[in-house]
């Protein structure tokens, strides 16, 4: 029989019992879990007791408290970290950190005592956890270059044992630029490759940083499956990039047939003034845009002044 997860009401446990419990049957995500829930129901109901006395499941909807965070954090600061990991809103099942220890290399050649130490508390505040950084450069290197970026994967676990919850594959297409050559096959093997290797520890996000162009990554078995996309990731200073002032971003159709805590959206550059409020702003209506993890930041390498109050809004 396989290990039957512990669920919350809180964190990630609450998430992931929240998608178990509305895509059973389809095929899609942790099946895992879904065996667990289909062979187990006094511990379903146990669970379930759980949500109702907090509140019920409605309580951890985004109707109730917003979308969460998807925050890229590439330094080491420890303040910075701490308010994000204390600060993010882990009301809709929790948040999560993005790490990046070498500058766009991942998790390096070795771990880092500064990092360890940022990572391993990230979780102690109950609202967030850490999702390892891994660059796939668009699948230009197809298959050959797919155990390269597996050993980066490996090493984030190993590094960083037992505060790594899952990986964002940063740089993510449907197809090779320039070629045409479809991505489906690369991005199954390495979402694969996280899901049958660290089973509770195996979220995985897709950095597309636009719309693809179908749900693909959704409609597999349930390794192959990415768990959340990034569709939009751009500079509010941009004109045409802005989703949710004046700008030229909208979701795709398709996309609406999934949950929206599915899909999540990025927007560096942002600065905040009196005359205009983006973080007061940004929550409800990037939330409207079927979006439900969020970034409103200035940039990655440091952590907006803005963001307990972008943070308390959402």
């Amino acid at each position: 029989m396989p290990t039957i997860p512990v669920m919350t009401t809180g964190g990630t446990g609450a998430r992931r019992l929240r998608r178990a419990l509305s895509r059973t049957g389809n095929g899609r995500k942790h099946a895992s879990l879904r065996v667990a829930l289909v062979s187990a129901p006094l511990v379903l109901a146990a669970v379930l007791t759980g949500v109702v006395a907090t509140g019920g499941l409605a309580s951890a909807s985004r109707q109730a408290a917003g979308p969460d965070q998807l925050v890229p954090l590439y330094e080491d600061n420890a303040n910075d970290w701490a308010t994000a990991c204390s600060e993010t809103n882990g009301a809709n099942g929790g948040s999560y950190v993005i790490a990046d220890v070498d500058a766009g290399l991942g998790a390096g050649p070795a771990p880092v005592p500064a990092w360890s130490t940022v990572i391993d508390n990230c979780g102690s505040y109950g609202k967030a956890e850490v999702l390892g950084y891994v660059w796939t450069d668009y699948g230009k290197g197809g298959a050959a270059s797919i155990p390269a970026i597996e050993a980066e994967v490996k090493d984030w676990y190993s590094f960083y044992p037992g505060h790594i919850a899952g990986i964002f594959f940063d740089g993510a297409a449907d197809a090779v630029p320039g070629t045409g050559a479809s991505n489906v096959s690369f991005y199954q093997t390495l979402d694969s490759y996280v899901h049958q290797n660290w089973r509770s520890n195996d979220e995985v996000v897709l950095n597309y940083g636009a719309n693809p162009a179908s749900g693909w990554m959704f409609n597999s078995s349930n390794a192959k499956n990415a768990d959340i996309v990034v569709i939009f990731e751009g500079s509010y200073s941009t004109t045409g990039e802005n989703p949710y002032v004046g700008g030229g971003w909208a979701p795709a159709s398709w996309e609406s047939q999934y949950p929206a805590d599915d899909f999540a959206a990025l927007m560096y550059d942002t600065n905040s003034t009196a005359t205009v409020p983006q973080p007061a702003t940004a929550c409800s209506a990037l939330t409207a845009q079927h979006i439900g993890y969020l970034y409103v930041g200035t940039w990655y390498t440091t952590l907006a002044p803005y963001f307990s109050t972008f943070a308390g809004d959402c």
